[in-house]
């Protein structure tokens, strides 16, 4: 276990921050966890946030920036190091302490006390003697009498017959995440009217940590054949649930501007089903060859978000936008493999991070096209992007479009937006809201990318309504 201390002068002497949860805000406001007397910081200036043993530091798009050893932070964050000169404000340095510290060994024991005797010990004596233990013996007898009697009704009842009865969701999903943990086919829902058989090798159990509050979809029948007003209704029922999922067991109306958004791309997804399969792994391949390979990797994406307690879901689907789950896909900018890491942000989330090569490429990669560290550190991502901008069901959004534009720009943007009404909730739709104002480049990226997760989630939760011969992508867990 590590001990963190953040050490700076002041007019009475130095002072001392122990940092003891996973994150430490500092600024002069009243909200930050530890404030500091400078006219130069912001509010909320800057956090500190550790993971085991890596600790790391965030400006919270602050005035004047934030320096380690006299160079600005990264808009991911920087490494911190003990020694390290952490500078905020016009005049305020502290400097990093990272120390081990020992852990009681477990193997010494404490030295035995010679035993005396008191009055409490000859009463313990008494409870331990033979007429004392009788009864206690007698009703555990009882107890397990009574258990052996209920488990051979139990199977009386119910062990007639195999049969299941099962109570049709009315709202035609293939699986119902509102209750039930183990997705199953859902023959009424496939194209053929047949029931598809779940791929060899998955498992058809999810955990679902999240109590999801139910919602209706307005039409029982395949996507491609509803009407637009119905495929409407069915989107924002859709979108409500995701939302919940991948939040909590509550979420804000979606505004009708970003259902219209996020219904734009659910149909150009839908479209893409009668698309020929395309050789190699490309965006706008086959509908269906690219939800069965967001099913091979799913086993190892779930395993890896899970681990750091984000919803596996925004895995899954962060991938699906970011490269159609193609290992070693390449942006014209740089970025690099299955989640599009930059040089910078791989060298921050990757475990070890020597893997992570500058100039890297599909014809020489490096770790970012390997798999499964790339969803290992997508997680790590992702969970320090939750943890800025919180857990609540508007905030995950948030961090979801903060990974495409950085959050240093996704900060400005949120500021420009709600100083337009004090009133305004904290989340990714109230920049919808108010896009007018926003930086074209945001609306032209951003206003795309939250949208597009979301239908690329639809279509993967409920394959069958689009025609996939598939379960949910979140049930293929092995």
């Amino acid at each position: 276990m590590i001990e963190i201390r953040l050490i700076y002068p002041t007019p009475e002497g130095s002072r001392s921050i122990v940092m003891d949860g996973e994150k430490i805000s500092l600024g002069r406001g009243s909200e930050v966890d530890h404030r500091i007397d400078d006219d130069g910081l912001s509010r909320l200036h800057a956090v500190i946030y550790r993971e085991g043993s890596r600790v790391w530091v965030v400006d919270q798009n602050s005035t004047n920036g934030t320096f380690v050893n006299d160079q600005p932070t990264a808009p991911a964050g920087t490494p911190l190091r003990s020694g390290d000169r952490l500078r905020i404000g016009n005049h305020t340095v502290l400097t990093v302490q990272i120390e081990e510290k020992s852990e009681p060994n477990p193997s010494i024991e404490a030295t035995p006390v010679s035993p005396t005797v008191t009055e409490d010990a000859q009463i313990v004596e008494s409870v331990g003697s033979p007429s004392s233990i009788l009864p206690i013996a007698l009703i555990a007898v009882a107890i397990m009498v009574i258990s052996i009697s209920l488990v051979l009704i139990g199977f009386a009842v119910f062990g007639r017959d195999n049969t299941v009865v099962v109570s049709r969701n009315t709202d035609d999903d293939p699986i119902d995440l509102s209750s039930s943990p183990t997705p199953k086919p859902n023959p009424s829902a496939s194209p053929s009217g047949s029931s598809t058989p779940l791929p060899s090798g998955t498992n058809d159990t999810f955990p679902d940590s999240n109590a999801i509050t139910p919602t209706s979809t307005p039409v029982s029948k395949p996507y491609p054949e509803m009407t637009d007003p119905e495929k409407r209704q069915y989107i924002e029922a859709k979108a409500m649930r995701i939302a919940q999922i991948i939040g909590n067991s509550s979420s804000e109306k979606i505004p009708s501007a970003a259902v219209d958004k996020i219904k734009a791309f659910v149909d150009a997804y839908s479209t893409r089903i009668k698309v020929k399969p395309l050789s190699g792994c490309r965006f706008g391949d086959n509908l269906q060859a690219t939800y069965e390979r967001a099913a091979k990797d799913a086993p190892f994406v779930i395993r890896a978000f899970n681990e750091k307690g984000v919803d596996p879901r925004v895995g899954l689907y962060l991938a699906m936008i970011e490269s159609e789950h193609c290992t070693c896909l390449q942006s014209g900018t740089g970025p690099l493999g299955m989640f599009q890491f930059t040089y910078a942000t791989a060298k921050l989330h990757f475990e070890p991070s020597d893997g992570v090569v500058k100039g890297a490429s599909p014809s020489h990669p490096d770790v970012r096209c390997q798999p499964e560290p790339a969803a290992r550190a997508a997680a790590s991502y992702m969970k320090a992007l939750t943890g800025r901008y919180g857990t609540g069901p508007a905030s995950v959004p948030l961090a979801i479009g903060s990974y495409n534009s950085g959050e240093g720009g996704l900060s400005t943007n949120l500021e420009k937006a709600l100083s337009t009404n004090s009133g305004l909730p904290r989340d990714f739709w109230t920049l919808i809201a108010n896009g007018e104002m926003l930086s074209k480049q945001f609306q032209s990226e951003n206003f795309k990318y939250v949208p597009k997760f979301f239908a690329a989630a639809i279509i993967g939760e409920n394959p069958q309504d689009f025609g996939l011969k598939l379960q949910p992508i979140s049930s293929y867990t092995k």
